[in-house]
């Protein structure tokens, strides 16, 4: 028997070096722990940065059905002569490394039953079960798992005799040994706390699933399924460059990752569609969540989306939640209300440089409802105080719409006085306005639908459209000067006007009339010949609310969404940048759902994916949904 300190060593101490002294006598268990601290911190890599498993270029510890009954090979993966370095079967298991030097049957094992008291004796010595026969498990039992048993345990010279210094005829130091066994048992859980074939310091890897037969003890090769983790494998760097197109050093960070895996975005392909994220609810809840096109990125790199609903006591109120783009699988922040009190709603936002965000909104929801604006970082909003941009008496004041220009934030609202487009503007940076008198008719248009978008073009004219009496006006305001042109009215019903201004300085408007979605552009000085660009897939089809955005290439992605068939989804086609053609005939589909997913909104963020927000019944109230959108990384 082996005379052996008690062992010294505790990784939490986090000692990882024994150093000797003068003078000081040296005893085993300093020798002992230093031997210890190199083995954990081998162990830790082993487990952690590498894995369970079989390295790439080897198949030790195959399962193999072969016909015999009640048995089954556990192959090495070898053929030919066998070099230990390099060509022997191996396993990775919790840090351990397992070899198995030649085939061999699982009766066949030393501490298999079958080899009654010689295994029974050496298994007792070991202080480990003894290999159950798998006629053992219950015949009603149809699934077996079988599972590699890895530990370790001490070698003296009484067991090997090589051990003993043959010039000195003394015992030398004792050896700890890595010994393993197959198992198997009834199920598919690996053997744990409390069951009758666990032991503590004991480390399990399942191999192979057995699927049994009633009447039949025989294991053919297709009852087993392969369990190992297999190709274990630390890639060169030039591996993560040559597939994602950045540095080894920030993917580890989480730089650079793509948004989705390699294997989603393929898959996508081949259905048809892009690649997008999972489609997920920006707060979900079970009351009505009202959305508008109330998203802006933040500069702090951050998106904000802000909505209305009536869960704060039956009263509407506008709530808004940011998403962190560093962090984006964290989804949004618990949203916060930015407004308290009566009833509030219809929320649109801008960022401005620094923290603050402008929120403009209605306030009040009867026929005398007003609009209101808030300038705070989100945090402070709701305590924010309320800066009333159009209050008069008996005329109701809604759908406000913020654009913002250097110093100078125009908003738009609609006022049922005259049943035309107004706005006022406000210094964002001195908290004063520039209209001093109050609203300023956009134009003498009488408005219908009330609908309204606008964007801020190159120069930094704010380029608005609405649907008015007879079809949909749209224009250039200068913000600074308050004058109007390029204005433009264009005949038939339409709705869901959307506005984009692009790098090169062309403006987009695109409307839905009962023909499709049209587009037209300000290209030059004037509007070109509008096109159409979408039309219904069938005779039921019917379209709404596109949304445009122009990515890094030059390429136009418009989103709408489409009534046909059981339920209305998003769809999404792409203007080449080069051509200037639509691909009409290859809209790609965005969502599935069997409810209904309608009014997309799309927003192109920093890292060119595309954000699509939209109004989705899934959980049977209205709730705002997301995805990102990948088309180029």
């Amino acid at each position: 028997m082996a005379v052996i300190s008690q062992s010294t060593f505790d990784p939490l101490r986090r000692f990882v070096r024994v150093r000797l002294q003068q003078g000081v006598p040296i005893v085993d268990a300093d020798v002992n722990e230093r031997e210890d601290i190199q083995k954990f911190e081998l162990r830790a890599f082993l487990k952690w940065f590498v894995g369970d498993g079989v390295p790439e270029g080897n198949d030790g510890f195959r399962i193999v059905g072969t016909g015999l009954a009640n048995d089954f090979e556990i192959r090495s993966g070898v053929t030919g002569s066998v070099d230990p370095l390099a060509m022997i079967g191996r396993y990775l298991v919790d840090g351990l490394d397992v070899m198995i030097e030649k085939t061999v049957t699982y009766t066949q094992q030393e501490l298999h039953e079958s080899h009654g008291a010689s295994a029974a004796d050496k298994a007792a010595a070991w202080n480990v079960p003894l290999i159950r026969k798998m006629e053992s498990i219950p015949a009603s039992e149809h699934t077996i798992l079988v599972h590699l048993d890895v530990w370790e345990r001490l070698v003296t010279p009484s067991e090997d005799p090589d051990l003993i210094f043959a010039g000195l005829g003394t015992e030398s130091c004792a050896r700890w040994k890595r010994e393993w066994v197959v198992r198997t048992r009834a199920g598919t859980e690996l053997p744990k706390t409390g069951d009758e074939d666990f032991r503590p310091q004991h480390a399990y890897t399942p191999l192979a699933l057995i699927a049994r037969r009633d009447g039949d003890a025989r294991v053919l090769p297709g009852d087993v399924t392969d369990l190992r983790q297999q190709r274990l494998l630390v890639p060169p760097a030039n591996l993560i460059e040559d597939v994602l197109g950045t540095e080894p050093a920030d993917y580890r960070r989480g730089q650079g990752r793509p948004p989705i895996s390699l294997r989603a975005a393929i898959n996508a392909l081949l259905r048809g569609e892009l690649p997008s994220t999972p489609d997920a609810p920006v707060a979900a809840s079970t009351g009505n969540q009202v959305m508008g096109r109330a998203f802006a990125f933040d500069q702090s790199g951050g998106l904000v989306a802000s909505w209305y609903g009536g869960e704060t006591g039956g009263v509407e109120q506008v709530a808004a939640a940011r998403i962190d783009l560093s962090t984006v699988k964290e989804g949004f922040g618990a949203p916060s209300l930015v407004t308290s009190g009566g009833p509030h709603g219809e929320p649109h936002l801008v960022a401005l440089p620094g923290e603050d965000l402008l929120f403009v909104y209605r306030s009040g929801s009867s026929a005398s409802a007003d609009v209101m604006l808030k300038q705070a970082p989100l945090a402070g909003l709701g305590a924010a105080v309320e800066t009333p941009v159009s209050a008069v008496a008996g005329t109701n004041e809604t759908l406000p719409f913020v654009a913002v220009t250097g110093d100078v934030a125009t908003i738009f609202f609609h006022s049922s006085a005259t049943n035309r487009w107004q706005y006022r503007r406000w210094r964002h940076t001195d908290k004063t306005w520039a209209d001093t008198a109050g609203a300023v008719e956009l134009s003498n248009q009488t408005a219908t639908g009330r609908q309204f978008h606008a964007a801020v073009g190159q120069d930094g004219g704010i380029w608005a459209a609405f649907t008015v009496q007879g079809g949909m006006q749209a224009l250039r305001l200068d913000p600074k000067s308050g004058t109007v042109d390029h204005q433009e009215t264009f005949a038939n019903q339409r709705t869901d006007p959307s506005v984009l201004c692009t790098r090169e300085q062309d403006t987009w408007v695109f409307s839905v009339d009962p023909v499709g979605v049209k587009a037209i552009r300000f290209h030059g000085t004037d509007w070109e010949q509008e096109n159409l660009v979408v039309s219904p897939n069938s005779e039921i089809s019917s379209l709404g609310h596109p949304s445009a955005v122009e990515d890094q290439d030059g390429s136009i992605w418009l989103v709408w969404n489409d009534a046909s068939g059981h339920a209305t989804d998003l769809f999404v086609m792409q203007r080449d940048p080069v051509s200037g053609e639509w691909d009409v005939l290859h809209p790609r589909r965005l969502t599935t759902s069997p409810k209904d997913d309608l009014a997309p909104f799309a927003l192109i963020a920093p890292d060119n994916t595309i954000w699509i927000f939209w109004s989705s019944n899934r959980t049977g109230a209205q709730n705002v949904y997301y995805k990102r959108l990948i088309t180029a990384v």
